[in-house]
């Protein structure tokens, strides 16, 4: 069955709302308890364990949450939520994205390689551990920006409940609005793409998803350069135009 781009959001949003309802459901259990006051040495080593667990994108992903898909009967699964798959790429990409040599990082994806949820994770996992850490991202259209922010949702809703509650949120998931992720003090969200709609923030991050079909992308992308951000991800399938040629043009640079 293929399901549309607004029935998989709502897919989506109903997952989180389950998960919103379990975690205040052990959140109401874990306050009736009152032998849960931790020693010293039980501190240092749940300190350990979360920073074990969110050491590097590629741990956190694989090991310590979940994704979603829609499609889990046609596969013959047992439930929507699998574990991020360890794909040989997957790693290098996450090393990639956590490389801080180069700035700007340009991705050609295709359809079957989880990308987006992979960028997704890494900026999602940067908002946890980093306070005051701001995120735009940026693609064809908001309804698509709202995809990228419900995989975030997903991912934080679907760690183990020792990993939120070491990453509180400021309001719960369901109360958030679908065009932003906030987790401390940091926030994912969408903006328009298009020209001019960058200058007014001045984020840590930038995530251009499906850049090649973005008809602004270019101008966009000098825009965000000369914004000084930190972390610019372009991130698309083929397609011919600026995006195909700047890529090209990349490699060959690096050759």
């Amino acid at each position: 069955m293929q399901y549309t781009d607004a029935q998989l959001r709502q897919i989506h949003l109903a997952a989180l709302a389950a998960h919103a309802l379990e975690q205040q459901q052990e959140e109401f259990d874990r306050a009736r308890r009152t032998d849960n006051k931790l020693s010293d040495t039980e501190k240092r080593e749940q300190a350990e364990k979360i920073r074990e667990a969110t050491a590097d994108t590629y741990t956190w992903l694989t090991r310590y949450t979940k994704t979603f898909n829609p499609h889990w009967k046609d596969h013959g699964w047992e439930s929507p939520y699998r574990a991020f798959p360890s794909w040989p790429f997957v790693r290098p990409l996450c090393e990639y994205l956590e490389d801080d040599s180069e700035r700007v990082k340009l991705i050609e994806k295709s359809r079957d390689m989880m990308a987006t949820w992979t960028i997704a994770g890494y900026f999602t996992l940067q908002c946890q551990l980093v306070a005051e850490r701001e995120v735009i991202v940026q693609t064809m259209t908001d309804e698509k920006g709202f995809e990228v922010i419900s995989y975030a949702k997903h991912l934080y809703a679907s760690q183990p409940q020792w990993l939120r509650d070491a990453f509180p949120l400021p309001k719960p998931l369901d109360k958030q609005p679908s065009s932003e992720f906030r987790v401390g003090t940091s926030v994912m969200h969408v903006i328009p793409s298009g020209i001019g709609k960058i200058r007014s923030y001045h984020p840590w991050g930038i995530f251009s998803d499906e850049t090649a079909f973005q008809p602004e992308a270019e101008v966009a992308y000098d825009e965000a350069r000369a914004s000084g951000v930190r972390k610019i991800v372009l991130n698309s399938t083929a397609n011919a135009g600026w995006y195909y040629d700047f890529t090209n043009d990349a490699t060959m640079a690096r050759a």
